[in-house]
């Protein structure tokens, strides 16, 4: 069995929750284009009925502002975290990185922003966990 240094397996968690922050951006960021293309199609519809179908593009139009405040959220997480990165792609600062998103998430809370807060405090933790995870000793 190889020994792998604490701080080594640390990197790995911190990477591989780095890495499904970019997938969740990337599933977003889809979202985001397949709603602008369902708008396209609701104003068509709706033009088409002769201006009937309001609900519709309220609808659309509402899920969407949903998904790109998520996205936007995820981009702050994610600049922040990367800020914490060096060039060969460790994460530098353990103790810093988790503080750095404890006070975004704190600022967005003051400014009322709650839904973006929760978004941050839930990559908080998931990074939380990737930090100062507790190894499994059984064998």
């Amino acid at each position: 069995m190889a020994i792998i240094s604490k701080n080594m397996e640390t990197q790995e968690k911190i990477i591989s929750t780095f890495e499904e922050l970019q997938h969740a951006l990337y599933k977003l960021k889809n979202q985001i284009v397949e709603f602008e293309l369902l708008f396209n199609q609701a104003c068509n519809r709706h033009i088409a009925s002769n201006f009937q179908k309001e609900w519709l593009l309220d609808r659309i139009s509402s899920r969407h502002d949903i998904i790109t405040l998520r996205h936007d959220s995820l981009q702050l997480v994610r600049e922040t975290v990367a800020a914490f990165r060096d060039f060969d792609g460790y994460f530098l600062d353990h103790k810093q990185l988790l503080q750095s998103l404890q006070l975004l998430m704190l600022n967005h809370a003051e400014k009322e922003e709650y839904e973006i807060a929760a978004i941050i405090k839930k990559w908080h933790d998931k990074f939380s966990d990737a930090v100062y995870f507790v190894e499994d000793l059984t064998y």
